[in-house]
C-alpha cells in the first residue's frame, strides 16, 4: 500500500512554486497593481474578475468565488486529483515524492513507480514496432484493416502486436519491473514468461499520458477474447478508462463523454468523428469512473449493446453514478439495436446516424422510472407501493439539490405517496436568499477579522500574547480553527497564506479557511497590522466582560437559591469585585 505524502514536503512544494508562474502558463495573466488578472477559467465572463496574488500565493475569482492555492488550481483547472496535483508540482521542480508508512517512517516502496511507468512505455513502443515489422504480425495488420482502421488511427492510439512465444519482450527490460507491471508472470519452476502473446495490444494511458497497463485482443476464437493487465501499483481498473488521454489531447473541454464497453468501440467512434468516447476496462462502471469523467464534461452518455448484458451494464452504471449527480450534471442512456455495438453501428450508419441516435438518448430520470416500473402494474396499490420501496433508497443516494427534489416529486406523483414539490417550498427560498445576502453584506465579526488577517498575514502570529491565544482557542465558534492555526505557525514559521488551506483540506473547516483567505477587510485603522492589534484587543476585552457576566450569573443564581448568607466570604468578596468591574 502506498504511504502518505509527508505534510512538510507538500508545504515546501507550495512554498517553492510561484502561483503566478504556474497559472500564467495555463491562463495568461496581466499585471494590475500588485495583483495579476485574467478572465476566469472557471466560468464565462466578459471582463476579468480572476485575481492572483503573488504575495499571498492565492487566487480568487470575484465572479464565481473560485479560490485556492497552486494545488487547488491544478485540481480545478486540470481536473487532477490531490495526489496528481502534488506529482505535477514535484515534476515541475524535478524532485521525487517521499512517502511515509502509517508509523511515520519514510520508505522507498513508491520509488519504483517512475521505473514502472518507464518499462510500460518501452513495452508499448516495442509492441507498436512489432506490428510494423514482425513477420507474424501480418494477421494483426489484416485484422485491423478489416475493421476499417487507418494507419493514422493506429498510430494515434499506438496499437501494437505482442509476438507469439513465451519470451518476446526485450531482455534489456528488468525482470522485477516486468513482473511488477503485470507484463510478465512467474513460473512455478522458476523464471517467468510474457503475459501477452500473439495478441493485438492496446496501451492504456492515464490522464497524463503515462502507460499504466495494456489490453490484448486475440484475432481468432481463442479465449479470453480480451486480456487486461492485472491490478498493479500503476493500474487500478475502477479508476481508469480507456481513451480519456486521447480524447483530452484533441478537445480540452468536451461537451459530453460517451461511455462504451470496448477498446474497438472507442477507436471506431474516434475514426468516424465521435472523438469523445471512452471505455471501462472489463469492469462495471464505478463511482470513481463517474467522478473522474464528470471532471471533464457535464454530460455522460452511456452507450451499451441492446442485449441483456448491455441492459445490465447500463443499470449498474446508473446505480454507480447516482452519488456523483449534481444540478449541473446529466446522464443519458443510448441502448443500441440488437446485434450491434458502437463499432458496427457507426461503420454502418456513419457519424451523422450515430450522433442522431445520441441526440435521442434517454434521460436518466426517464430510464430510472421506466426500468423500476417494469412488470409492477402501477394501476394497483401493490405496484405503486413496490415502486416506492425500490426507488426511495436510490433517490436518497442523490446529492441534495433541485434534481433530487424533482425526482422525489415525480415518485410521489407516480405512487401517490410522499411529498411533491409545492409553492410552499418555493416561497421560503426568497427569504433565505435575502437573509444570506444581508449577512454577506454585513461587516465581518471581530473573530472573522482576526482570523482572516492572521491567515493572510501569518507573521501576525507573533503579535498574539498568551492571554489572547487562550481566549481565541476556547471560543466556541473559532477555537478549533484558531488552535490549528497556532500549531501550524509554530511548526512552519515561514508558511505563507497559500500553504495554510492544505492543512485543512478534507476537514469541515476547509471551506471557511478558503473564505477567510480571500476575505476583504475594511481597514478603519492605518494598516492591516494596526487593525489586527486593535480588533484583537477589543475581542479580548469583550471576552473578559463575557466571563464576568457568566460568573455573576452563577453567583446570582446561587444567592437566589440560598440567599446571600449562603455565599461564603470569598464569594461575597468576588461578587463585589466583579460588580465594580462591570
Amino acid at each position: 500500500m502506498a504511504g502518505r505524502i509527508p505534510r512538510e514536503f507538500i508545504d515546501n512544494l507550495i512554498a517553492r512554486i510561484d502561483i503566478v508562474d504556474l497559472i500564467d502558463v495555463r491562463v495568461p495573466l496581466k499585471q494590475a497593481g500588485k495583483n495579476y488578472q485574467a478572465r476566469c477559467p472557471f466560468h464565462d465572463e466578459k471582463s476579468p474578475s480572476f485575481s492572483v496574488n503573488r504575495e499571498k500565493q492565492f487566487y480568487h475569482c470575484f465572479g464565481c468565488g473560485a479560490s485556492g492555492n497552486v494545488i487547488s488550481f491544478l485540481m480545478d483547472y486540470e481536473r487532477q486529483t490531490f495526489v496528481e496535483a502534488v506529482e505535477t508540482l514535484a515534476e515541475t521542480l524535478g524532485v521525487d515524492i517521499p512517502r511515509e508508512s502509517f508509523g511515520g517512517e519514510k520508505h522507498g516502496q513508491e520509488a519504483s513507480l517512475p521505473a514502472l511507468y518507464q518499462v510500460q512505455e518501452q513495452a508499448a513502443e516495442f509492441y507498436a514496432r512489432q506490428l510494423r515489422e514482425h513477420s507474424e504480425a501480418a494477421r494483426a495488420r489484416d485484422y485491423l484493416q478489416g475493421r476499417g482502421l487507418s494507419d493514422d488511427i493506429i498510430r494515434h492510439f499506438q496499437i501494437g502486436y505482442a509476438p507469439p512465444g513465451w519470451r518476446s519482450l526485450p531482455a534489456t527490460l528488468p525482470a522485477d519491473q516486468l513482473l511488477a507491471s503485470g507484463l510478465a508472470i512467474n513460473k512455478e519452476a522458476g523464471g517467468f514468461y510474457d503475459r501477452f502473446r500473439d495478441r493485438i495490444m492496446f496501451p492504456i494511458r492515464d490522464r497524463r499520458g503515462r502507460v499504466v497497463g495494456f489490453g490484448g485482443r486475440v484475432m481468432g476464437d481463442e479465449t479470453p477474447k480480451y486480456l487486461n493487465s492485472p491490478e498493479t501499483p500503476t493500474f487500478k481498473k475502477h479508476r481508469e478508462v480507456y481513451g480519456l488521454y486521447e480524447l483530452l489531447s484533441t478537445r480540452k473541454k468536451p461537451e459530453r463523454i460517451v461511455v462504451v464497453e470496448g477498446y474497438m468501440d472507442v477507436i471506431a467512434l474516434f475514426q468516424h468523428g465521435v472523438a469523445y468516447a471512452v471505455a471501462t476496462l472489463g469492469t462495471a462502471t464505478s463511482a470513481d469512473h463517474a467522478d473522474l469523467l464528470f471532471r471533464y464534461a457535464p454530460e455522460l452518455v452511456f452507450c451499451f449493446d441492446g442485449d441483456n448484458a448491455g441492459r445490465n451494464a447500463a443499470w449498474k452504471a446508473l446505480e454507480a453514478s447516482l452519488p456523483a449527480l449534481r444540478n449541473d450534471r446529466s446522464i443519458r442512456f443510448l441502448m443500441l439495436p440488437e446485434a450491434h455495438d458502437p463499432d458496427s453501428l457507426v461503420r454502418e450508419e456513419g457519424n451523422e446516424g450515430f450522433v442522431r441516435r445520441m441526440a435521442e438518448a434517454q434521460q436518466l430520470s426517464d430510464y430510472f422510472f421506466q426500468h423500476l416500473s417494469e412488470n409492477l402494474g402501477l394501476d394497483s396499490i401493490e405496484g405503486r407501493s413496490a415502486l416506492f420501496q425500490k426507488a426511495s433508497p436510490m433517490i436518497g443516494k442523490l446529492p441534495a439539490g433541485v434534481f433530487r427534489d424533482m425526482m422525489q416529486a415525480r415518485l410521489a406523483k407516480l405512487t401517490g405517496h410522499g411529498k411533491a414539490l409545492t409553492g410552499t417550498n418555493k416561497s421560503n427560498r426568497p427569504t433565505a436568499i435575502i437573509q444570506k445576502a444581508a449577512t454577506e453584506r454585513a461587516k465581518p465579526s471581530m473573530l472573522r477579522i482576526i482570523l482572516s488577517l492572521l491567515i493572510q498575514n501569518p507573521e501576525f502570529f507573533s503579535l498574539i500574547n498568551a492571554e489572547a491565544r487562550m481566549e481565541l482557542e476556547r471560543d466556541e465558534k473559532a477555537g478549533k480553527v484558531a488552535g490549528k492555526l497556532f500549531s501550524i505557525f509554530k511548526e512552519r514559521p515561514d508558511i505563507r497564506c497559500g500553504g495554510i488551506p492544505e492543512h485543512f483540506r478534507g476537514e469541515a473547516e476547509y471551506g471557511l479557511v478558503l473564505k477567510l483567505s480571500v476575505l476583504e477587510i475594511p481597514l478603519s485603522a492605518a494598516d492591516a497590522r494596526t487593525e489586527f492589534l486593535a480588533t484583537l484587543e477589543k475581542f479580548v476585552a469583550q471576552m473578559k466582560v463575557l466571563l464576568i457576566q457568566q460568573r455573576l450569573e452563577w453567583l446570582n443564581k446561587k444567592a437566589e437559591r440560598l440567599g446571600f448568607t449562603g455565599l461564603d466570604q470569598a464569594e461575597l468578596e468576588e461578587y463585589r469585585r466583579l460588580m465594580e468591574k462591570k
